[in-house]
């Protein structure tokens, strides 16, 4: 299938915010499927889908991946966030301790066995939209669809 790439949810951002944090922890001997291994690096442009006021979910942004962490694994929560800090924090994008240990889905992957596995990109974001697509309503599990009905 070709298409454009969509992702489930913006990431983390600052209130206003042009830039945003997306990570994903997944257990070692994982294969995520379908995911944009071979895109996914800095200049990859994709957008974001968030749930909708109304209701729904809708295209809210076109992302653009300026800085990446690679497949690592991590042993902890806390691990994750250093290397995050060290790697993709700056003045303009960063988020502290108790707010990274509160995250929600940081909890859940807590709860996981360790060690896990990292990949973590730091983007650009530009909002638009919001665009509705009936594609939008099931994502897989990855987080990640490919839809040939927009274009970037």
């Amino acid at each position: 299938m070709s298409g454009t790439w969509i992702r489930l949810g913006v990431g983390w951002s600052p209130p206003g915010g042009t830039a945003a944090l997306s990570w994903v922890l997944w257990q070692p001997g994982y294969i995520p499927a379908p995911w944009p291994t071979g895109e996914l690096k800095p200049a990859f442009t994709y957008y974001a889908c968030e749930g909708l006021r109304g209701g729904g979910r809708g295209i809210v942004a076109r992302v653009t991946i300026t800085a990446l962490v690679k497949p690592t694994e991590v042993t902890s929560p806390d691990e994750v966030h250093e290397l995050l800090s060290e790697q993709l924090f700056d003045d303009d994008l960063t988020i502290d301790d108790l707010p990274w240990h509160t995250h929600a889905y940081n909890r859940a992957k807590a709860a996981a066995p360790w060690p896990q596995k990292l990949v973590a990109w730091r983007t650009a974001k530009e909002s638009i939209g919001p665009h509705v697509l009936p594609e939008l309503t099931r994502f897989p599990r990855t987080g990640w669809l490919r839809s040939d009905r927009i274009a970037m």
